[in-house]
């Protein structure tokens, strides 16, 4: 499953070293760890960076079990900050 981070609706271009949007890659970890979830290979997560600080997740074409389960990651991660 893809995860796309993207500013002003334009897809980041990322040099693999970047910690700038850090949040990406702990999205991606986090797909990895569900996407048994999802059967649709063309779902994807994006991720609108545009405002680093409350980043905005997309779900295109993903199941409502790949839902639930991204929404309680979602969830969880509000908790702790």
């Amino acid at each position: 499953m893809e995860v796309v981070g993207k500013i002003n609706g334009e897809k980041i271009q990322r040099d693999p070293y970047d910690l700038d949007y850090l949040e990406i890659d702990v999205v991606k970890d986090y797909v990895r760890a569900i996407e048994q979830e999802e059967s649709n290979p063309t779902a994807r997560v994006e991720i609108d960076m545009t405002h680093p600080e409350k980043p905005e997740y997309r779900l295109v074409g993903c199941s409502d079990s790949f839902k639930h389960k991204f929404q309680e990651y979602v969830e969880e991660k509000r908790k702790i900050s």
